[in-house]
């Protein structure tokens, strides 16, 4: 297909296209005259992973494109490549560490290993936990690592699930899945939180004065 029916098909505006094939997202087509290119299935569907990671899925440009990277690389494993397009997920850390993370990350990694997790020492992970609990401990001194404890039980449940009836068959399935699922899980967090204070604020208005 030209350039043109594959915009058309896809959905996706020709100008976009062509920026996510300078940006080296999506791979040129074939050669077929001089201007001309032949375009295929494989460049379809990589366009819909495109757009699912950076629209739905809110990443960064730079988030989907170290995604695709791990993706692209057929020199790993599967066990690997689903471990790259983990850490790919995670957000672009500060140039510069702040300068008091130091002790949150003593306590992150005190914590990783209470919980028993094999977590890699350079997983970003770890850094991003510290980074988090630094910005709360400027906000309340008395926080420590330990008000993470049940997010890390939720989280060790959904995962247990995830790979008990979820398919990974493939890590570009297992990176679909971890940036959708997170993006469903804000929302009925943030859902439940709305209704958590709705029934505050009823339970709060049918008290009598003075109760």
């Amino acid at each position: 297909m030209r350039i043109s029916d594959l915009a058309r098909i896809s959905g996706v505006p020709l100008p976009t296209i062509k920026f996510y094939i300078r940006e080296r997202l999506l791979p040129p087509g074939r050669p077929t005259a001089r201007n001309q290119a032949e375009y295929g299935e494989e460049h379809l569907a990589r366009l819909q992973l495109i757009r699912v990671l950076a629209g739905i899925g809110r990443l960064s440009l730079s988030s989907v494109r170290r995604v695709l990277a791990a993706l692209d690389d057929k020199g790993l494993s599967l066990g690997a490549q689903c471990r790259a397009t983990i850490w790919a997920l995670f957000p672009d850390q500060p140039e510069e560490d702040a300068p008091d993370v130091g002790p949150a990350r003593v306590q992150v990694d005190d914590f990783i290993d209470r919980l028993g997790w094999a977590v890699d020492a350079a997983s970003p992970g770890r850094d991003t936990l510290a980074h988090v609990l630094t910005a709360l401990q400027r906000l309340d001194a008395d926080c420590d690592i330990d008000v993470f404890s049940e997010h890390a039980e939720s989280a060790a449940r959904i995962v247990t699930h995830e790979f008990r009836h979820e398919s990974a068959h493939s890590a570009t399935a297992m990176a679909v899945w971890n940036v959708l699922s997170e993006v469903a899980f804000e929302a009925m967090r943030r859902m439940a939180q709305e209704s958590h204070l709705a029934g505050c604020c009823a339970a709060s208005a049918e008290r009598p004065a003075g109760a």
